[in-house]
């Protein structure tokens, strides 16, 4: 019996190693959904080869609206492994009231005191309403690292993500023409630095 367990074992191992990492994040692909942005796969927080995914989703929309409008959303997932598979982690589901969001830029870096580096992903939605607004909002979230055995259901926002976010670039009526100061990686860098960090 036990060697039987030994075999399976070494079987299902085996056939986990051979997957690609593309392989495993269409594996745990949410239903009537498609991987956008590319998959990430490499050592975090101490878990070896984790994965991160970004999957986007459409819906039609009846109940916010008088008429049925298609909306959209992005899930990211963090798998790591755990007991020879991988265990998915939420971390964060990005939607907008009414636009679609985009993946720009996915890194680590140093945001907070710890010795870890942090998960920060940077999206963007494009807003557009004749003769008022016309623009791409940039947001960044930071997410903090957990300790290896103790694996969250989801990543936990920190809140310098409110200082490293760039807002919106773009012509408004309100505003005129506005800059972004942070949309890429190196400028939430740069940021951090500013910060402290």
């Amino acid at each position: 019996m036990n060697k039987l367990f030994l075999i399976f074992i070494l079987i299902t191992s085996t056939i986990y190693c051979q997957e690609t990492a593309q392989q495993i994040a269409e594996r745990f692909k949410p239903a009537n959904s498609k991987i956008v942005h590319s998959v990430i796969q490499q050592n975090i927080w101490g878990n070896q080869n984790a994965i991160i995914a970004f999957y986007e989703s459409r819906y039609l929309d009846s109940i916010s609206t008088m008429q049925k409008y298609e909306r959209q959303y992005v899930e990211a997932y963090l798998y790591v492994l755990e007991n020879n598979d991988y265990k998915k982690i939420l971390i964060n589901k990005f939607e907008d009231d009414n636009v679609d969001t985009e993946i720009k830029s996915v890194f680590f870096a140093n945001a907070d005191k710890d010795l870890q580096k942090e998960l920060i992903i940077i999206s963007t939605v494009r807003h557009r309403l004749q003769y008022l607004y016309d623009g791409t909002e940039y947001s960044t979230l930071a997410f903090d690292d957990f300790k290896l055995g103790k694996i969250p259901l989801e990543l936990e926002v920190l809140d310098i993500s409110e200082k490293l976010s760039g807002g919106f670039e773009g012509f408004s009526d309100a505003d005129g023409n506005k800059k972004s100061k942070i949309k890429t990686a190196e400028d939430v860098r740069k940021k951090l630095k500013k910060l402290g960090y």
